[in-house]
C-alpha cells in the first residue's frame, strides 16, 4: 500500500516542485503565495532561490528574511507572471486574510500602510530591530531591553492621524533613537554602537529594498553635527536623561547641507574645473566612496565618457550666449560603482552662479527600480496582448471546432426526420455521422476541461496494469483507416522486449498518442505516417519507453517550433489555413507527459516532415493477461426484467434518451420533471422503486434537496432505496456535495449504456457476480472501483486531489465503522435482522463511496437478503466473506491516513 501510495505522488509531482518546497520561517506563506506562480525558468529560479535560502538564528532576523522572500515573489507575480492578474493590495489582502498571525508580525505591518504612515511604521520596526540586535549582545542586553519595554509600550497610533500628527509622530521617533545612540554611545563606545546602527540599516536597505520608504531611514539615523553632552547612566528601570544640543554657530552654517543630507538623491558639488568639493552621503553610497575618496575625485572620472565630454564643453565654454549641452537639463545613464556593479539614474546639472566663482550642483537619482517597472508594464503589455489575440483566435477556432459536428448532427438529424427510413444503408450512415460528429463534439469539450484542470494544476493520474500492445494496435487500427482516407500509410512497430502488461495511466497515454498520431494525419498530404516504441532503460520495478511518431508532412518552420506546445497557438502557414483546431492539444500532450515525470522533443523540417517523440517510464506488472471488459450473462439480463426505476430530469430530450435505455432492458421507468417532483412520486407511490437516477441541476428543487428529503422519508424503512446521481458537472465540489447528501454512485453525462447496465448488475447480483471484473465504463465517473481495498488513486481524481476532503472522509469513516460493524454483527447473531438491513445499508454507501465495491457487494447483499426469509442464509455467508476482509480494509485505511497526514 505505501509503494501505491509513493508512487501516486511522485507521478503527481508538478514540474517544478511547487508542492514539496520546504521553507524556514514562515513556509505556510511563501508556499501559499510561490504557488500562484507560472512555471517558466525565471519562476524556477525564484523557487529554488526560495528553497534553499539560509535564514538566520534569531527570530527577529528571521522575520526580516521572511519579508524580503515575500516581496520578491510578490514582484514577480506582478510585473514578471504573464498569467497571475492582480496587484500589490489584493495579494496583501490575502496574507491579512489567510495568514493573519504573519500579518500581525512587525516586519510584515508595513505592507498595509502607504505614504507617511509606512515610513512611521517601519520607522518604529527599525528602532525595534535595532535595540533586537543590541538586547541579543549580552553586554547590553538589560539595557536594549529596557527601551525595547518603553518603546513596544506606546506603539504609534496611525488611525485619524493628519499630515501634522504624522510629521510630529515620525520627529518623536528620530528623537527616540537619538537618544538611544547617545545612551548606547556613552556605555559601550562609538565603534559598537555605530556598528549595531550601520548593520541594522544594511538589513533594512536589502530586505525592504522594494519598498521606497525606506529610504527615509536615513533621516532618522543621528548626524554628526549634533554634540552630545555625555551623561552617565543611572541605574534603576528610569530612562536616563539625555541631553542633545546643537551648536547655534554651527547651525547657520550647516542648513543647507543638512537639507542635501536628508534628500533621496545622491547630491555632488563640483567646482568650474570639476573638481568635487562636497558631496551628501547618498552619493558616497552610489559610488561605494569615502568621503575624502570623493573629494580627491574629478567628476569627469565619475560620470560616463559621452557625459564627461559634453559636461568639459559646458564647463570650459564661459559665455553665457552659447546653448549649453547639458548643464540645466536632465537626462538618463547607467553609473557603475566601485563594485562594478552598474544602475540606472537620472542626472539633474544646474550652475549655482555663486561667486567669486560658479558652482555646480549635479543631483543622482536611482531610477533602476522605475525602468524595471516599465519594462515589466510593457512586457505585461506585450504578454496581455499576445494572450488575447490567442484567446481570440482559440474562441474563432472553438466556434468552428464546435459548429462543425453540431451542424453535421442537426443536419442529418432534419434529414432523418423528413426521410421515410425505408433505404436502411443510408439510415445508418446518417446514424453513424451523428455519432462520430457527436464524439468530435465530446472530445472538444474534454479537451477544454482538461486544460483548466492542468491550469488549476489539479489533473491526476491512475496507476493501473493495461495491456500497452493492445493500445498502440487498437490506435493503428483506427488511425490507419483515416489514413487510408487520405491516401497515406500507416505502419506501427513496437520492440518484442516490451512487456505486454505495464502499469500507469492507459487513457492518459492514449490521449497522448491520440493527439500527435492525429496531427500527423491532419498535416500530411501525402507519405506515411510511423509510429514506434522502443524501450530506452529498464530496473526490476520499471521500464522507460520512448514513443515516436514520425510524418511527411508540411513540416513546421524553425522559428515555430518552440512555440507549438503553447496554449491556444497555431502555426500560421497558407498550407494549412484550412486545418482548425483548438489550439490546445499539444498544450495538453506537453502537461500529460511532464505530470508522468517524461521528456518531449520535436524536430521538423519544412517540406519533409516532422517527428514528435517523448520518454515516459512505466512500472512493471506481475500480470501476464487483463481482461478488459465485463462479460455479463444472460442470466443477469433475465433478472433486470420488472425493476422499477425513478428518473428525475428536466430536460425532455435526456428523458427521451433514458428510458429508451432503460426499457431495452426491460426496466420500468417513471420520469419525475424535477425534484419537487421526484420527492412526491417516491413518497405516494404504492410500491417500492428499486432505484432512482437523479439530475443534481434541475428548477424547482435541485437534486440535492430531493436526495436529502428522500433519505429522511427513506429512514426507517427496511429497504433503503439505491440513488445514482447523474449530473454535466465534472468539477469534484459537486461530487463531494452528492456525497454528503447520501448518494450511492455519481454518473457523469453523457451518460453511457455500459456505466448505467453496471450500476443495475451491481444491484441485482448475487454469487454469480464478480465484483472484481474489471468494468469497462472509461470516461464515466462511477463513484466505486471493483475492489476490496481503497483505491486511492480513485479517490484523488475524483476530488481534485483535495487530501484535505479525503482525510476528513476517511477520519470519519474510521471513527463511525467499527461501531456500526460491532453493531451489524451483534444483530445478525441476535437474529435482529431488521436492524441489520439499515446497518448494512448504512456502512454500504461508505465503503462504496472510498472504492471498495467488493465488501459494498457483501453488505448490498446482507441488506437486501436480511428483509426475507429464504434469503437468511445467503445474508450470513455474506456476512462471513464481509468478516474476512473488514479487519484488512480498516487497517489499509488508517495506513493511507497516516501517509496523508504526513504529506
Amino acid at each position: 500500500m505505501s509503494t501505491l501510495i509513493n508512487r501516486f505522488f511522485s507521478q503527481n509531482a508538478p514540474t517544478i516542485e511547487k508542492s514539496n518546497l520546504i521553507i524556514s520561517g514562515s513556509d505556510s506563506i511563501l508556499d501559499y503565495f510561490i504557488n500562484k506562480g507560472s512555471s517558466c525558468k525565471k519562476f524556477n529560479d525564484l523557487a529554488q532561490k526560495v528553497r534553499q535560502y539560509q535564514f538566520p538564528e534569531q527570530d527577529f532576523k528571521s522575520n526580516l528574511a521572511d519579508i524580503y522572500l515575500y516581496l520578491e515573489i510578490e514582484d514577480y507575480l506582478i510585473y514578471h507572471d504573464p498569467r497571475c492578474i492582480t496587484s500589490k493590495v489584493a495579494l496583501r489582502k490575502e496574507i491579512t486574510i489567510n495568514f493573519s498571525d504573519i500579518a500581525s508580525k512587525e516586519a510584515f505591518r508595513p505592507l498595509f500602510e502607504t505614504g507617511r504612515n509606512q515610513e512611521i511604521i517601519l520607522g518604529h520596526f527599525f528602532i525595534s530591530y535595532i535595540l533586537q540586535s543590541f538586547q541579543a549582545l549580552e553586554k547590553s542586553n538589560k539595557l536594549a531591553s529596557r527601551w525595547l519595554g518603553s518603546i513596544n509600550s506606546t506603539p504609534p497610533i496611525l488611525k485619524n492621524l493628519d499630515l501634522v500628527g504624522q510629521i510630529n509622530s515620525f520627529r518623536k521617533l528620530k528623537e527616540n533613537l537619538h537618544k538611544i545612540y547617545v545612551e548606547f554611545l556613552n556605555s559601550f563606545g562609538k565603534e559598537f554602537s555605530d556598528a549595531i546602527f550601520y548593520n541594522a540599516l544594511k538589513d533594512f536597505n536589502f530586505n525592504y529594498h522594494r519598498l521606497e520608504s525606506k529610504n527615509t531611514l536615513k533621516e532618522m539615523i543621528p548626524q554628526g553635527f549634533f554634540e552630545v553632552e555625555s551623561i552617565p547612566v543611572k541605574n534603576g528601570s528610569e530612562s536616563p536623561e539625555i541631553k542633545v544640543h546643537i551648536d547655534t554657530k554651527k547651525a547657520v552654517a550647516i542648513d543647507n547641507n543638512s537639507v542635501l543630507e536628508y534628500i533621496l538623491d545622491g547630491y555632488i558639488l563640483i567646482n568650474q574645473e570639476g573638481n568635487v568639493i562636497d558631496n551628501n552621503s547618498n552619493a558616497l553610497q552610489i559610488f561605494g566612496l569615502q568621503k575624502e575618496a570623493l573629494k580627491n575625485k574629478s567628476i569627469f572620472d565619475l560620470l560616463s565618457e559621452e557625459i564627461a565630454i559634453q559636461l568639459r564643453k559646458d564647463l570650459f565654454n564661459p559665455d553665457p550666449a552659447i546653448p549649453k549641452n547639458i548643464i540645466g537639463t536632465r537626462l538618463e545613464t547607467e553609473l557603475q560603482k566601485s563594485n562594478g556593479i552598474t544602475d540606472d539614474y537620472e542626472i539633474a546639472i544646474t550652475n549655482n552662479y555663486s561667486s567669486p566663482q560658479d558652482t555646480y550642483s549635479i543631483f543622482l537619482k536611482n531610477i533602476t527600480n522605475k525602468k524595471d517597472t516599465l519594462k515589466s508594464v510593457r512586457e505585461a503589455k506585450i504578454n496581455a496582448e499576445r494572450m488575447a489575440k490567442a484567446k481570440s483566435t482559440f474562441l474563432s477556432n472553438m466556434s468552428h471546432e464546435i459548429r462543425t459536428p453540431l451542424n453535421v448532427i442537426l443536419g442529418l438529424s432534419e434529414i432523418i426526420t423528413k426521410s421515410d427510413h425505408k433505404n436502411e444503408s443510408l439510415l445508418r450512415k446518417n446514424v453513424d455521422g451523428i455519432n462520430f460528429s457527436a464524439k468530435s463534439l465530446l472530445s472538444i469539450v474534454n479537451d477544454i476541461l482538461d486544460f483548466s484542470k492542468i491550469e488549476a494544476g489539479k489533473l491526476t493520474l491512475q496507476a493501473i496494469d493495461f495491456n500497452l500492445r493492445d493500445v498502440v494496435e487498437n490506435l493503428a487500427n483506427g488511425f490507419e483507416i483515416k489514413a487510408k482516407e487520405k491516401g497515406l500509410k500507416l505502419e506501427a512497430f513496437m520492440d518484442k522486449d516490451i512487456p505486454d502488461i505495464v502499469i500507469g495511466d492507459q487513457y492518459r497515454l492514449n490521449q497522448i498518442l491520440t493527439n500527435l498520431i492525429g496531427n500527423s494525419i491532419k498535416f500530411t498530404q501525402e507519405g506515411q505516417i510511423t509510429i514506434n516504441i522502443l524501450k530506452v532503460a529498464e530496473d526490476d520495478s520499471a521500464i522507460t519507453l520512448n514513443f515516436q511518431v514520425k510524418d511527411t508532412g508540411i513540416g513546421i518552420p524553425e522559428d515555430k517550433l518552440e512555440n507549438i506546445f503553447d496554449s491556444f497557438y497555431q502555426v500560421e502557414n497558407p498550407e494549412n489555413s484550412k486545418i482548425t483546431g483548438t489550439g490546445l492539444g499539444l498544450a495538453i500532450t506537453k502537461e500529460l507527459i511532464y505530470l508522468q515525470e517524461g521528456t518531449l522533443d520535436a524536430s521538423s523540417e519544412v517540406g519533409v516532415g516532422s517527428v514528435f517523440e517523448f520518454s515516459i517510464p512505466l512500472k512493471k506488472s506481475k500480470l501476464k493477461k487483463i481482461t478488459n471488459t465485463v462479460k455479463y450473462s444472460g442470466e443477469l439480463d433475465l433478472k433486470l426484467n420488472n425493476l422499477r426505476v425513478l428518473v428525475a430530469e428536466d430536460n425532455q430530450m435526456n428523458q427521451f434518451y433514458i428510458k429508451q435505455l432503460l426499457n431495452g432492458l426491460n426496466v420500468e421507468v417513471d420520469i419525475a420533471e424535477n425534484g419537487q417532483e421526484a420527492v412526491e412520486i417516491f413518497k405516494n407511490s404504492k410500491t417500492d422503486y428499486d432505484i432512482v437516477f437523479m439530475d443534481m441541476h434541475m428548477p424547482v428543487m435541485n437534486g440535492l434537496e430531493a436526495i436529502s428529503i428522500i433519505r429522511k422519508s427513506n429512514k426507517n424503512s427496511r429497504k433503503k432505496i439505491p440513488i445514482v446521481a447523474c449530473s454535466a458537472d465534472v468539477f469534484p465540489e459537486a461530487r463531494k456535495n452528492a456525497i454528503k447528501a447520501g448518494i450511492d454512485f455519481y454518473l457523469t453525462k453523457p451518460l453511457n449504456e455500459d456505466a448505467v447496465k453496471e450500476v443495475l448488475f451491481w444491484l441485482i447480483s448475487d454469487e454469480d457476480f464478480n465484483p472484481n471484473t474489471p468494468s469497462n465504463t472509461t470516461g464515466q465517473d462511477v463513484v466505486g472501483a471493483k475492489s476490496s481495498t481503497i483505491d486511492i488513486n480513485m479517490l484523488l481524481e475524483t476530488f481534485d486531489n483535495d487530501e484535505e476532503f479525503i482525510i476528513s472522509l476517511l477520519e470519519v469513516f474510521i471513527k463511525e465503522t467499527p461501531e456500526d460493524y460491532k453493531s451489524l454483527r451483534s444483530c445478525m447473531e441476535r437474529e435482529y435482522y431488521s436492524r441489520a438491513s439499515s446497518l448494512a445499508h448504512k456502512m454500504k454507501s461508505s465503503f462504496m463511496n472510498l472504492g471498495m465495491t467488493l465488501l459494498g457487494h457483501h453488505l448490498q447483499q446482507i441488506e437486501s437478503n436480511t428483509i426475507k426469509n429464504e434469503g437468511l442464509n445467503d445474508a450470513k455467508k455474506h456476512m462471513t466473506a464481509f468478516n474476512s476482509l473488514y479487519t484488512k480494509a480498516l487497517l489499509e485505511i488508517n495506513i493511507i491516513l497516516i501517509e496523508l497526514r504526513q504529506h
